[in-house]
């Protein structure tokens, strides 16, 4: 790499070239912090579309916890109704 004392003992062509390949670089580099700044928009939105599946599902299976809570009570509820009327049933007999 060049130190600014060598740069200003450069020749007038020299500078040229070396501005030149300087403002090639620039120009290399700034097209690829466009691409990585597009890849990083693709990489938020499907974070958040991911965050927002997370809550979706999060909810879905809370629903569903419940439902299973009430369907396992409401079983609960009739076996003890089944037994209850199977002792009845073995009175009358």
């Amino acid at each position: 790499m060049y130190t600014s004392d060598d740069l200003k003992n450069l020749s007038d062509d020299e500078k040229k070239k070396k501005r030149s390949s300087l403002q090639m670089e620039i120009i290399m580099l700034e097209s690829e912090i466009r691409k990585l700044a597009a890849e990083k928009d693709v990489l938020d939105a499907d974070l958040r579309k991911i965050r927002m599946d997370e809550e979706r599902l999060r909810i879905t299976a809370d629903e569903k916890k419940k439902k299973f809570e009430r369907v396992s009570q409401n079983m609960a509820e009739k076996e003890m109704e089944i037994k209850s009327m199977k002792k009845k049933l073995n009175l009358l007999t």
